[in-house]
């Protein structure tokens, strides 16, 4: 908004320099600079959008008098003569949206007068061109007082008019000369016949203003700025109507806006003034609530004691009604003015009183209080070195939003339609509770891949929701997602893709780091999301708490994926108390290793063989490793070869042969007793 001088001075009563008036409004919070225009100084003012009451020079006035830079002046209504009995009906559908609408007739205008030059040069210094007096007069009140005003040919006017919702894809001319398409959004002025314009953004084409008009119908109105506000932008139609609108306007003006329209033209045009018919819808028009101020709260936030002469008075300056409670030694109550809207709690009338006062009236202080360092908790230390671990592994961590598409939960449950739907969603892709960390971490797979991101690991830590509306069971998972090579690209060798066994070596490594490696053990299972051949549960303590997977081919199929990427989920809660060992004791007693070969049926894991291995406990078997599996010729159908390597090893002395011989003895008659399995020579 840009303002000349000499119109706030003109209002004020004073005689204010550009300088002056700069300085001072922008110490109190409006922001503002000197431009030239020609020979004179116009002020811009850059005003927040919370200060809507300052887009006038009404509005800059009041901040002078809040101050106390100037007097408040009585205001003197006038109204102006009526000289017949003619009145627009108006139907109002949607009073939520418009509680208060006024409208007047003025018939018989001069058509052929023209706007004085002091309104014209003030128009102009203010980025307004003069278009014509009716147009003229109404930009000029709404700079004056900061009330938008509308004024309709009242010939094109088939009344009544309504105000009401727009209907689905109407459309309408506007005064731009463009035509927008509508939708049930867009809060309309309409007749019984015709769209007559945008509320509160721009008037319609048909009904416009022009030089041979001589009897017009002018509209004044309080739209709630929620229906104005994201409109304008939609539509990509921005008028200085409705960026007053969007921010708020005074809901007790409207009738006053029209009667000094009606008098600057009755005095420059003439004509014949109809009464003015307003509706007021009190239920829905916003009144400024009761606050407590409270005196030790505001020395609490501000640091200072003010006195209590000075707090009224700055109060009374803003227009506020102020009433003591308990004479003052508690505070007052407090009802700010119709206009300042901003003001809805104690902490903004703290913040005014500040303001007027002077920051610079504050003193500066800087507050010393004892810090206390809280040490981490358990839980938090475990997920540290749990992050720790898988971050050496090369994983990095994600955080992704709690909800997902139903198609993707759908893939993590057995049975469809069981989701736990948001009553607001942002989106369709965002409208229901994961059950599943996992489809979130094929979202940042896909995001990587487009960025040209090619070995990719991830990892998540993060609840999940399961259940029913009536039962919701929240728990927390821990899931993680490779893709792509190995290893980085070298010329030295050639690296292939990751594969189920990377994935679950680094399963291992994190089992083994927590000291549960030795209770961790792996069942075919079936997953929806996961390759039917390719997919494992992970059980501890005969207890299932995950599962370990590539991805289903069919998704794969549908994300166009080059490779498989391979994800595992276990629940977290396993995990979480578990206390990470960073290092192991050396031996210094030499190992010794024995080979076996064992003949098994394909449906019999081999880690329940190296279970039963273990379960002899046998304390200098350090170690058993899986370093061949054969299926093919030479072996019986249905039938594999799996070899071991048998890692013996005492903290205390050098085991014999004699020893190890008997150890691989008992080992033999056990493993054969268990398991219908041939020892291969």
């Amino acid at each position: 908004m840009k303002l000349s001088t000499n119109w706030i001075n003109e209002h004020c009563g004073s005689k204010f320099t550009s300088s002056e008036l700069v300085n001072q409004l922008t110490m109190s919070g409006v922001e503002c600079e000197i431009i030239k225009q020609k020979n004179n100084k116009i002020i811009k003012f850059d005003i927040t959008p919370n200060r809507a009451d300052c887009f006038s020079v009404r509005g800059i006035v009041n901040e002078l008098i809040a101050m106390g830079l100037i007097k408040q002046r009585k205001r003197v209504s006038q109204s102006a003569k009526v000289e017949h009995d003619s009145i627009l009906k108006t139907k109002i559908i949607t009073p939520k949206d418009c509680p208060v609408f006024a409208t007047r007739i003025i018939k018989n205008i001069n058509s052929s007068a023209r706007t004085p030059k002091d309104i014209k040069d003030k128009l102009k210094e203010s980025g307004y061109k003069s278009i014509n007096i009716i147009v003229d007069l109404t930009n000029y009140v709404m700079l004056t007082l900061g009330q938008p005003l509308h004024a309709y040919d009242l010939k094109y006017i088939n009344s009544p008019m309504v105000v009401r919702k727009a209907k689905k894809k109407e459309s309408i001319a506007l005064l731009d000369g463009s035509i927008k398409i509508l939708n049930e959004n867009y809060l309309m002025i309409a007749d019984q016949n015709n769209l007559l314009g945008i509320a509160g953004i721009m008037g319609g084409l048909n009904s416009s203003i022009t030089d041979k008009t001589k009897d017009i119908a002018i509209e004044s109105a309080y739209f709630n700025p929620e229906t104005i506000m994201g409109c304008p932008r939609e539509l990509n139609l921005h008028s200085e109507a409705s960026l007053r609108f969007e921010r708020g306007v005074d809901p007790t003006i409207q009738v006053e806006a029209i009667e000094v329209f009606t008098l600057l033209l009755n005095k420059i045009a003439g004509g014949e003034n109809g009464p003015i018919n307003t509706q007021i819808a009190q239920k829905h028009t916003p009144k400024n609530k009761t606050i407590n101020l409270r005196k030790n709260k505001i020395k609490n936030i501000l640091g200072i004691t003010i006195p209590n002469a000075k707090i009224v008075s700055i109060l009374k300056n803003l227009k506020m009604n102020v009433k003591e409670n308990d004479f003052g030694y508690q505070g007052w109550s407090v009802i700010a003015p119709s206009y300042r809207f901003d003001i809805n709690d104690e902490c903004d009338l703290i913040e005014e009183i500040a303001r007027i006062y002077g920051y610079d009236n504050i003193t500066e202080s800087i507050e010393n209080e004892p810090s206390t360092f809280i040490n981490e908790s358990n839980r938090l230390k475990n997920k540290k070195n749990l992050y720790n671990i898988m971050n050496a592994l090369g994983y990095s961590e994600v955080i992704n939003y709690s909800f997902v598409s139903p198609v993707m939960n759908d893939l993590n449950q057995s049975k469809i339609g069981h989701s736990m739907d948001l009553q607001n969603p942002l989106s369709i892709e965002m409208s229901v509770m994961r059950n599943s960390l996992l489809p979130g971490l094929i979202n940042n797979l896909m995001h990587n891949l487009k960025r040209q991101h090619k070995n990719i690991r991830l990892l998540e830590i993060g609840k999940v929701f399961t259940g029913t509306k009536n039962k919701i069971i929240e728990s927390e998972k821990i899931s993680a997602l490779i893709y792509g090579l190995r290893n980085q690209e070298q010329w030295g060798y050639s690296s292939n893709s990751v594969d189920y066994y990377d994935m679950k070596g680094h399963l291992d490594i994190l089992f083994e780091s927590l000291n549960i490696y030795k209770s961790i053990t792996y069942k075919k299972t079936k997953h929806k999301m996961l390759h039917p051949g390719k997919s494992a549960q992970i059980v501890f303590n005969n207890k299932i708490i995950g599962h370990i997977g590539c991805l289903n081919p069919e998704i794969v199929l549908d994300l166009n994926l080059k490779n498989e990427p391979i994800v595992f989920e276990i629940d977290y809660s396993i995990l979480n108390n578990r206390i990470a060992h960073n290092f192991k004791e050396l031996n210094y007693f030499p190992s010794s290793r024995r080979d076996i070969s064992i003949l098994l049926p394909l449906d019999i894991e081999i880690n329940t063989i190296i279970r039963s291995i273990n379960s002899l406990n046998i304390n200098e078997l350090s170690d058993v490793l899986v370093f061949d599996i054969y299926e093919g010729k030479s072996i019986q159908s249905k039938k594999k070869s799996i070899s071991l390597g048998l890692i013996f090893q005492s903290k205390s002395r050098t085991l014999t042969d004699e020893q190890i011989d008997e150890f691989m003895t008992n080992i033999n008659q056990h493993i054969q007793s268990t398991f219908e399995i041939t020892i291969r020579k």
